[in-house]
């Protein structure tokens, strides 16, 4: 399915490379996120983690001369996160994690716009490393996941708002359909490599800008959720030395964001 969108949207790119009447339009944008992940097993909290990421984010826009368009984004998000809960052998753990997220995505709107807003079919890779820094009780871990996702976008009619602004609501529905998750134990053990649980991922967004400004403002809520992994070996040194599996986990991002458009 995947690849015969890639193949779809590059078709779509190319034919824009060809119309010279429609110069991209690029969009760079900054932001705060701010990050709320849970662990979840057998119905109990295994840990919280919360904190405030900046954000960066660059977009490029080109329309067709059918009225379609296609788009690509690269977001990168990191820093540090406070840790409160437990291991996975149950032991109390309050530590911080360090988090960097990559996101690219391409996007296809077949239709041009119409009374009822904008159709958009995506493709996005997500990658994300997770670093839980050691403490005198536990030993630190590096979790490493990669995932590639599909999905729509519906961005809707504008419409206006008080003082000369305007403003359009944007909503992102997204599932993978690879997932991978690697984790390096820093030495004690062998590095795991198992099949990640499935992604869903919702957004909705509120954008404004006031009329002829280049710049923008949004705010943006967003959750992605999995469940739990299947379980997979762990080795020391070759030897089986027991199994492990990422827990289910949620995600809920809050994000203001400034852009501006060249």
């Amino acid at each position: 399915m995947h690849r015969a969108f890639w193949a779809t949207a590059l078709a779509g790119m190319c034919g824009a490379a060809q119309a010279q009447d429609a110069a991209p339009a690029v969009q760079a944008s900054l932001g705060v996120v701010h990050r709320t992940l849970t662990e979840r097993a057998n119905g109990t909290t295994l840990l919280t983690e919360r904190g405030f990421l900046p954000q960066a984010q660059v977009a490029i826009v080109r329309t067709l001369p059918s009225g379609a368009a296609v788009a690509a984004a690269a977001s990168l998000v990191g820093g540090d996160l406070d840790y409160h809960g437990q291991t996975q052998a149950a032991a109390p753990l309050s530590t911080t994690t360090r988090q960097f997220e990559l996101l690219a995505d391409l996007l296809w709107r077949p239709l041009a716009p119409a009374p009822w807003g904008e159709a958009w079919l995506a493709l996005e890779w997500l990658g994300n490393r997770r670093a839980i820094e050691s403490t005198p009780a536990a030993g630190g871990l590096d979790e490493t996941s990669r995932a590639l996702l599909v999905g729509v976008r519906w961005v809707s009619p504008g419409f206006g708002t008080l003082a000369g602004w305007q403003a359009h609501a944007e909503v992102d529905a997204r599932v993978s359909v690879q997932h991978h998750l690697g984790i390096d134990y820093r030495g004690l053990l062998d590095t795991s490599h198992i099949g990640g649980a499935r992604k869903h991922q919702g957004a909705l967004r509120l954008v404004g800008r006031q009329a002829q400004s280049p710049w923008s403002w949004d705010i943006e809520a967003a959750r992605l959720s999995q469940g739990a992994s299947d379980a997979a070996p762990v080795y020391r040194n070759g030897a089986l030395f027991g199994t492990v599996r990422q827990p289910a986990l949620a995600i809920d991002d809050v994000t203001l964001r400034v852009s501006r458009r060249f």
